[in-house]
């Protein structure tokens, strides 16, 4: 019972034209909606906003196999909301869905982008979806990679398929972790091991979790506790946005693989939500196929945001 709350803790604990501002040197702290959030830019070409996963994770979560795209594409990666390395001087009041919502919109204005470009992985593209319901006339294009479901019944589906394919040495391994020492200081180190662990069981190969950039602050317990304050979101603990999808007209791609933890069944009623979706389930392939099948997952991604722009060209 024990691992399986640690399951639930990591995946629902992380869960006209604007005037553009001088960004010529983006990357670092910005002052944005009342706090500082840290940005990274990277490659150059049609601007991409990057959602990481989380909460509590960081833009590091897309390395370095996202460089990839950014061969293409300029990719605006940034830290969420007292994670990674983002201020943790922020409001608790501050800590729910609304306000990242308007981060990512403090983001849009930053960068004086008129039609952004949005990318969400995991809970990501949960921010992503609402972010589009609120703002869907500013959005050029939606891609949600593997997104946590947009319903309670799917997101419950979820966790149970998760702690179902945990294993004995797993479990063992697990309790061990979290009595030590280390994980109650919340230790960078040791936490990043122990989310690995429970990663684990989301990927179709296993030895892939080795591949994942999991690296976290050194005042990651006290941003831990910010983030906390999620629990008191009622938007987040008992939510349902499937019906509010349909205000999204932008093309979207949905994109996940067949061994997700997150139910297929999510990704069939985003798709028929959002009329103007393409949905792409890859083989063989869990909770990050950009780390399993890295070459069929940016061949979608390239495909999907090719077309795009031979549209807009056509116009």
């Amino acid at each position: 019972m024990k691992f399986i709350v640690g399951l639930f803790f990591l995946f629902f604990l992380f869960f006209h034209t604007v005037p553009a501002q001088n960004n010529s040197s983006a990357d670092g702290l910005k002052e944005i909606n009342g706090t500082k959030l840290y940005i990274k830019t990277m490659g150059a070409g049609e601007p991409i906003v990057m959602v990481h996963d989380g909460p509590g994770f960081n833009h590091l979560f897309f390395l370095p196999q996202f460089k990839e795209l950014a061969k293409h594409y300029k990719l605006i990666f940034y830290d969420q909301r007292a994670s990674g390395k983002s201020s943790a001087e922020a409001d608790s009041n501050s800590i729910n869905m609304a306000t990242f919502v308007e981060d990512l919109e403090g983001i849009r204005k930053f960068f004086g982008l008129k039609k952004m470009n949005l990318f969400g992985h995991s809970w990501g593209g949960l921010i992503a979806m609402n972010y589009a319901i609120k703002y869907p006339q500013n959005l050029g294009s939606l891609i949600l990679s593997n997104s946590i479901p947009p319903t309670p019944s799917l997101r419950s589906a979820m966790f149970m398929t998760l702690s179902k394919r945990a294993t004995k040495e797993e479990g063992s391994e697990y309790r061990k972790i979290t009595s030590s020492k280390e994980f109650k200081e919340k230790d960078p180190v040791v936490m990043a091991k122990f989310y690995k662990l429970l990663f684990a069981p989301s990927f179709y190969n296993k030895k892939y979790v080795d591949s994942l950039n999991i690296l976290l602050p050194q005042d990651n317990e006290e941003k831990a506790r910010l983030l906390a304050f999620l629990f008191r979101d009622t938007t987040l603990t008992n939510y349902d946005i499937l019906t509010q999808l349909n205000v999204i007209k932008c093309p979207t791609l949905i994109i996940s693989g067949d061994f997700d933890i997150m139910p297929q069944r999510s990704n069939e009623q985003i798709h028929k939500a959002i009329k103007n979706s393409k949905l792409v389930i890859l083989k063989n392939c869990g909770h990050f196929p950009f780390v399993e099948d890295k070459k069929e997952y940016f061949k979608v991604l390239e495909n999907f945001l090719a077309n795009l722009n031979k549209k807009v060209k056509h116009k």
